[in-house]
C-alpha cells in the first residue's frame, strides 16, 4: 500500500513525489471490497459490449435496457456512468472496442478519470481481473497508474490564485485476478513522477524557467537523488572550446551553461547511456526572429532538458544497477545585441567550423557541442539526445509521432515497438549520405542548415557529425509531439500543455533491455 504524499504548491517547492493518489492492489471479491465507485471494462463483440455478469446484480434489468438502446456500444474511450444506489453509488463502464490494446486501456483510464473528477467519488475499484487476452495484466496496470496520474496533472497548479479546486478523488483500489502486483504500483509511481515533474519543467515560462533556473533544479535533483553535478558556466566554456553553446546563448543577459548529472548505480568507471537534452528555455529564433504565431509556444522549446531531468530523476529514484548521465545545454535564443549574427562562422568543440546559416537553427549547433563533449570524456555505449529540432518533422510526422534517427538497427526496431506499447511512438527516418550535401558549406566545414527540403533529415545529419561511432546515438526530434499544438496529439491524458514525450519511452527501454521490469 501507498500513502497520499506532498504535492507541489509552486514550482520552486521541491516535491519528493508529484503523484496524488493512493493505490492499492488486492484480489478480493468485489463485493468484498470497500469503495463508493466500481469502474469495469468492457470489449466489444459483434457491436455489443461484454460487460462482466457480476455488474447486473448491482443494476438489475437497467443494464440491458443500456445496452439496447446503444447508450454504451464499448466503443474504444468510450465512457458511461450510472449513478445507482445500494453497495456503489457509481459504476462507470469504460470501452475497449473491438481491439483491445494497451492504448485502449490508457484512452478508459483516462476517461472514467476525467468523468468521475466532476463527482464526489472519492475511493475508486477498479476491476483489473478481466483485462483482455493478448494484453499483460502487469503492463496494464502500469498504464492505469501512469495515465491516472498524467490526467490529474494541471499546468497551472503552481500559477494560479484562483478557484483552486481540492482533488476529490483520493484512493484507487484495483482489483487484480490474484497475484501481488505492489512491488508494481510503487516503481510504476516512481515513473508517473518523473513524468509529470518533466511536465512541469517543460510548461514552465521563460520568467520562471531560465538558464540559471535550470540550474537550480538540476541541483535540486541531484542533492535528493545524490547525483553528481557539473555546471559549466560562460567563462568555463571559453577555456573548454564549447563556442556552439555561447554562439547560441550570447544574446541573452543570462548567460549560457552546461549542465552534467551523473548517476552511478553499479561498480565500474564506464558509462552506460548519455542523455542529452535541448535547453533553449525560450527560443525567439535570434536575428532570425520568429514570427508571432511560432514564437508564442517556445517556452517548450526546453521539452528535451526537461525529459532528460525527468529521465535522471526516474533512473535515480528506481535505483537502477546502471551508469547514466545526463547532459543540459541551457540557454536562452535572443536577439540581444551580442547575438550571433547570419553567417558567422564558429569553431566546434570537437574542432569543425560551421556556418550559421540560420540563427534560428540553433538547437543543433548547442547539441552538437554537448554530444562530442560527452562522447569523447565519458564515451557511453549509448547516447540518446532528445530534442524539438525543426518544424519540418511536424510537417512530416504530424503530432503523433518523433522522429527517429539512429544507424543502430537493434536500437531502432526495439523503440519502435515500445513506441506502439507505449503510446510515445517513433518513425525512423533516414540518413542518407545524400542528404549530407544539402549541409556543404564555401567558407566553413559545415552549414547549421540545408535548406527546406528534408529539414529534419539534414539537422539529424548535422548533428551525426559531432559522434564519433553513429551506431551508439540516438536522436528523438520531438517539436511534434512535446506539447499540444492546436489540440493535437488529441489524448484525453494531456491537458493544453506538456506532454513528457520520452521519459515513458526511454524508462522502460532501459526496463525491459536490462530486465528490470518485473523485478
Amino acid at each position: 500500500m501507498t500513502s497520499n504524499v506532498d504535492r507541489c504548491t509552486d514550482l520552486y517547492s521541491w516535491c519528493t513525489n508529484m503523484t496524488k493518489l493512493e493505490y492499492i492492489v488486492t484480489p478480493k471479491r468485489v463485493e468484498e471490497i470497500d469503495a463508493d465507485t466500481l469502474v469495469v471494462f468492457a470489449t466489444k463483440k459483434e457491436d455489443k459490449p461484454v460487460v462482466p455478469k457480476y455488474i447486473k446484480g448491482f443494476v438489475g434489468d437497467l443494464l440491458d435496457d443500456i445496452i439496447n438502446a446503444k447508450e454504451f456500444k464499448g466503443d474504444e474511450g468510450e465512457v458511461y456512468l450510472l449513478r445507482v444506489s445500494g453497495k456503489f453509488k457509481r459504476i462507470v463502464l469504460a470501452g475497449l472496442g473491438d481491439s483491445p490494446s494497451y492504448e485502449s486501456i490508457r484512452l478508459a483510464t483516462a476517461g472514467f478519470i476525467n468523468k468521475l473528477t466532476s463527482t464526489k467519488a472519492e475511493k475508486i475499484l477498479v476491476d483489473m481481473s478481466n483485462v483482455p487476452s493478448g494484453l499483460d495484466e502487469k503492463k496494464a496496470l502500469m498504464d492505469l497508474v501512469i495515465i491516472s496520474e498524467m490526467t490529474l496533472y494541471d499546468p497551472g497548479e503552481p500559477y494560479k490564485t484562483r478557484d483552486k479546486k481540492e482533488l476529490g478523488i483520493k484512493k484507487i483500489i484495483v482489483k487484480t485476478s490474484g497475484e501481488d502486483l505492489s512491488p508494481i504500483i510503487e516503481k510504476v509511481k516512481l515513473i508517473a513522477d518523473a513524468v509529470n515533474y518533466t511536465r512541469r519543467i517543460a510548461d514552465a515560462p521563460a520568467n520562471y524557467m531560465n538558464p540559471e533556473k535550470i540550474e537550480v533544479e538540476a541541483k535540486k535533483l541531484a542533492k535528493q537523488y545524490g547525483l553528481k553535478i557539473k555546471v559549466y558556466h560562460f567563462k568555463d566554456l571559453e577555456k573548454m572550446g564549447m563556442n556552439g553553446i555561447i554562439a547560441v546563448g550570447k544574446g541573452s543577459s543570462i548567460e549560457p551553461r552546461l549542465i552534467i548529472l551523473e548517476y552511478r548505480g553499479r561498480e565500474g568507471d564506464d558509462w552506460d547511456y548519455a542523455f542529452i537534452g535541448k535547453t533553449v528555455t525560450f527560443d525567439a529564433g535570434g536575428l532570425n526572429l520568429k514570427p508571432t504565431g511560432y514564437i508564442d509556444e517556445m517556452k517548450y522549446d526546453k521539452s528535451g532538458g526537461a525529459a532528460v531531468l525527468g529521465i535522471m530523476k526516474a533512473v535515480a529514484s528506481l535505483k537502477l544497477p546502471l551508469n547514466v548521465i545526463g547532459a543540459l545545454p541551457a540557454v536562452e535564443n535572443l536577439p540581444g545585441p551580442t547575438a550571433t549574427k547570419p553567417k558567422d562562422i564558429v569553431k566546434m568543440y570537437n574542432g569543425m567550423t560551421i556556418e550559421v546559416g540560420n540563427t534560428d537553427a540553433e538547437g543543433r549547433i548547442i547539441l552538437a557541442d554537448t554530444l562530442s563533449y560527452i562522447d569523447k570524456n565519458y564515451k557511453p555505449k549509448l547516447m540518446f539526445d532528445l530534442a524539438t529540432l525543426t518544424g519540418a518533422i511536424v510537417i512530416a510526422l504530424g503530432n503523433y509521432a518523433a522522429g527517429l534517427f539512429t544507424e543502430n538497427d537493434e536500437v531502432a526496431e526495439k523503440l519502435y515497438k515500445l513506441g506502439l506499447e507505449t503510446g510515445e511512438r517513433v518513425w525512423r527516418m533516414p540518413l542518407w549520405k545524400e542528404y549530407y550535401d544539402q549541409l556543404k558549406s564555401e567558407f566553413a566545414d559545415i552549414n547549421n542548415i540545408g535548406g527546406r527540403p528534408a529539414g529534419a533529415i539534414t539537422a539529424a545529419a548535422f548533428l551525426s557529425h559531432f559522434v564519433e561511432d553513429k551506431r551508439k546515438w540516438v536522436h528523438l526530434d520531438i517539436a511534434g509531439t512535446a506539447w499540444v499544438q492546436k489540440g493535437h496529439p488529441k489524448k484525453p491524458y494531456y491537458k493544453p500543455a506538456a506532454t513528457g514525450f520520452g521519459v515513458r519511452l526511454l524508462i522502460y527501454y532501459l526496463l525491459e533491455k536490462h530486465g528490470f521490469l518485473f523485478k
